[in-house]
């Protein structure tokens, strides 16, 4: 049995040295927008969620990190970083509780940037291929 739980932002002191390693471990594969102690900045000042997948031992399967964006149409949920093992196994419970959450929050859509890996993985829950983002780290003169 899986269990999900979002941490409210004035308890994430209680339980970051649990949690940082699998947003790190989600947050390596980006192109570094953000870095771990920036992500942890987010979470404290309500700007980020955090969200805890385990078992019943309390053993964490997995750590999740969203945030609350407002385009000037519509409210998103935006999953920014997934971290932890055994994705096939929770990841549907995890996406109804997210969806269920944001829907709450006022949200009327979810996205997130991931891997090709991932776009397999989410279409079976709805999820489409909407953007595809290129990156290129530009180097700067000096």
């Amino acid at each position: 049995m899986i269990f999900i739980s979002g941490i409210p932002s004035d308890r994430i002191d209680e339980v970051w040295h649990e949690c940082k390693d699998y947003v790190k471990m989600g947050n390596d594969k980006s192109l570094q927008e953000m870095n771990i102690d920036d992500i942890y900045e987010k979470l404290l000042g309500s700007d980020m969620q955090l969200w805890i997948v385990f078992n019943k031992e309390k053993e964490i399967h997995s750590v999740v990190t969203t945030e609350i964006v407002q385009y000037p149409r519509k409210t998103t949920c935006r999953i920014v970083t997934c971290g932890g093992t055994e994705l096939d196994n929770w990841s549907e419970q995890l996406l109804f509780t997210l969806e269920e959450w944001a829907k709450e929050q006022g949200c009327v859509a979810m996205e997130t940037c991931c891997r090709k890996g991932f776009i397999k993985k989410l279409k079976k829950f709805g999820y489409e291929n909407t953007y595809t983002v290129l990156g290129k780290e530009l180097q700067t003169l000096h």
